[in-house]
């Protein structure tokens, strides 16, 4: 790619959008096709490892014994080798997608696509508690970062077309085009631009036109509410929000106790997998419902009778065994499991709350879907993602304000209590220190910045204001118009600032100076 000096770049920002709308619709068709394959896939490996897992509970002994440890033995050196040699793709991979937004990771998209697809494909078939989403959303990504290399596109474009693909990603994953765009405004820009909106709807719905032709137009979910929720048992949705949260304060805390915890076992990180399969091995045995994403037990749960004893013993179960075997890195997200460790929760709420105030049998079905979308909200806060996740996956807009409202309790109830977003938090754990952080101090790039209210930015003079590094404002957003501005023009609440800086610099200082844009 050739070096770009500070008056090209800014050409590249004035002209027109038409060519980056077309680029998002061949990410979005691409990144659909790779999410579908990966979703396939994932389907296969369920279907097999239950083959395997039956048989062997059929027919145990020294021999079937023998080979679930050579298999297991097997997998997860594989695994291991994955996540030391191409750490890109540990885990969910959204904290990384996150990085590459803030300038400070990068992609190597061909590689790393590989092993994302390989590796997660793996742990579904060991039985690892891991769902699809997280890999999607990277995957996603990752064909925005070869659909922008391939094009050779200016350096301002790259957040958008690794945008596009995280949401398309996204909406291929679980059918929900409107979510994946949600997503990408909420939780990887946290702001909202005209082109972005554009860039990433056209995306998602492109990714979503690949999904329907696969899996048709039912929802990920199958299920059925009859009727409203009444107003007057409003209070019993504050009630699973509030458990909830601190469920999700557990969860969170969990799971960076357990990376801590497993990165402390001091034996060669290739052979460290083999102590969580041999555990995946043992639920498999023992415990099958638990191992995997758990989509179908999410779906069981919502339709078929169990005691509180079996509950109770899923719950402790999926819980700790998702922390186990997200603490390892290996690639495989936590939305799906999240969202069946809240359905557990919302079950066994909705029993109690039913029997004690003689609710109707459809209550319990509305629990089950409040329970998964308070978790992911309380985990992840981001409360329209996960309304509008949930409305997309079940296809019933029966119970839209008792989840906009359930969301919302439990958004503020995790305020209350410190709840940081799960991805942030992750993303802290991965990023390199900053005096590490490197780049060309030749080569000019434009970086965009929200202004929120009551920021550092918010009412105050460019000439005023401390800039993090060499940093020159080149233009300002404001609405539909497009401002030149000089030492003397005061920022505004709802700006978007466009600010010039070198590559180095911009890779050190784009977090601060979102930073500083936040509201308070």
């Amino acid at each position: 790619m050739k070096k770009e000096t500070g008056a090209n770049a800014l050409q590249s920002h004035i002209k027109s959008h038409m060519d980056l709308y077309f680029l998002a619709f061949i990410v979005g068709i691409f990144s659909g096709v790779i999410a579908v394959a990966y979703r396939v896939s994932l389907a296969y490996a369920e279907v097999f490892r239950r083959g395997v897992y039956t048989y062997a509970r059929e027919n145990f002994g020294i021999g079937v014994f023998l080979g679930l440890c050579a298999g297991g033995l097997v997998i997860s050196l594989i695994l291991g080798w994955i996540v030391v040699k191409i750490p890109m793709v540990k885990g969910s991979g959204i904290p990384q997608v996150k990085g590459i937004i803030a300038r400070q990771m990068n992609f190597n998209w061909a590689r790393e696509l590989g092993a994302k697809f390989f590796g997660g494909v793996l742990a579904i078939v060991a039985g690892m508690s891991l769902g699809r989403e997280g890999p999607s959303v990277q995957l996603g990504a990752e064909v925005g970062s070869g659909i922008f290399k391939l094009f050779k596109r200016k350096e301002y474009d790259k957040k958008y077309l690794i945008t596009c693909g995280a949401s398309a990603g996204l909406s291929a994953a679980f059918g929900a085009p409107i979510a994946g765009t949600v997503f990408a405004i909420e939780e990887l820009h946290k702001f909202m631009s005209p082109l972005l909106v554009t860039c990433v709807l056209i995306a998602s719905v492109s990714a979503e036109f690949v999904s329907k032709n696969f899996f048709g137009f039912a929802p990920s979910f199958n299920v059925q509410v009859e009727g409203f929720y009444q107003l007057k048992y409003y209070l019993l949705i504050a009630g699973l929000a509030i458990i909830i949260t601190f469920i999700g304060k557990l969860f969170s805390d969990g799971i960076l106790y357990f990376q801590k915890l497993y990165k402390n076992i001091m034996i060669n990180p290739i052979v460290k997998p083999v102590i969580v399969v041999a555990i995946t091995i043992v639920m498999g045995m023992f415990f099958f419902d638990v191992t995997g994403g758990g989509h179908g037990l999410a779906e069981r749960i919502m339709h078929e009778s169990f005691s509180y004893k079996v509950l109770i013993t899923l719950l402790v179960l999926k819980f700790v065994f998702t922390l186990i075997c997200y603490a390892t890195g290996i690639p495989g997200g936590i939305f799906l499991p999240m969202l069946v460790i809240g359905a557990i929760v919302g079950k066994i709420y909705g029993m109690v709350v039913g029997n004690f105030f003689e609710l109707p049998p459809n209550y319990e079905t509305y629990f089950v879907i409040l329970g998964m979308a308070t978790l992911l909200t309380t985990v992840v806060k981001s409360p329209l993602t996960g309304t509008v996740l949930i409305l997309e996956m079940t296809g019933s807009f029966y119970c839209f304000f008792p989840v906009v409202t359930a969301c919302m309790v439990t958004f503020l109830a995790s305020e209350l209590i410190g709840i940081k977003p799960i991805y942030d938090l992750l993303l802290e754990n991965m990023l390199p220190k900053k005096d590490e952080i490197g780049g060309n101090d030749q080569n000019k790039v434009l970086v965009k910045v929200p202004v929120g209210p009551d920021s550092k930015f918010d009412n105050v003079y460019i000439k005023d204001i401390k800039w993090p590094g060499r940093c020159i404002v080149v233009d300002i957003e404001r609405g539909d118009k497009y401002l030149t501005p000089t030492r003397d023009t005061l920022i505004q609440s709802g700006d978007l600032l466009v600010i010039l800086m070198n590559e180095e610099t911009a890779n050190k200082v784009t977090p601060t100076l979102i930073e500083m844009g936040e509201g308070a």
